[in-house]
């Protein structure tokens, strides 16, 4: 991965972050001279009418932020729920993921997750529902009931804590 960065004049750092992951897309679309993907372009800044950018940024301004797809999907969960969505905590650095009590591996740390919760309507149930909705979009959750919020990441997963 740090050879396929270094070569495309990308940050050199081993991980697959959003910039990474587009230009890898890139790559392989023109060695299979395909269209590019549709990844390339950022959202439509229409389709993220409920959020700011600095929702999804890590706390202490170092940049780090949410990748596209996961603010397109807060967009679309405000939306088919239709209530305010608060998003807690977005791109974290590993200062602020540690602050956090973030896991080493977190995938926050990436971009690739975001904590959120509706005020006012947290339940089993309400939780049970964006679990569902989050899945049947492909992206993987974390429910924290005795917290009132859920975990949201690119990665599938399904599951319940503490």
């Amino acid at each position: 991965m740090r050879a396929f960065q270094s070569s495309n004049d990308l940050a050199v750092d081993g991980i697959v972050g959003e910039i990474t992951n587009n230009a890898l897309l890139l790559a392989l679309s023109k060695q299979l001279c395909l269209p590019p993907p549709v990844s390339q372009e950022p959202p439509d800044p229409l389709a993220l009418k409920n959020f700011s950018a600095a929702e999804f940024a890590c706390c202490c301004g170092c940049g780090l932020d949410v990748v596209a797809p996961l603010k397109v999907f807060a967009q679309q969960l405000r939306d088919a729920f239709g209530w305010p969505l608060v998003i807690s905590s977005g791109g974290r650095c590993p200062a602020e993921n540690r602050a956090a009590g973030g896991v080493p591996d977190s995938y926050h740390l990436t971009g690739e997750a975001f904590d959120s919760y509706f005020p006012g309507q947290m339940n089993a149930a309400v939780m049970a529902a964006m679990a569902d909705f989050a899945v049947g979009r492909g992206f993987g959750v974390i429910r924290y009931p005795n917290q009132l919020f859920c975990h949201f990441q690119v990665a599938p997963r399904n599951d319940l804590s503490d």
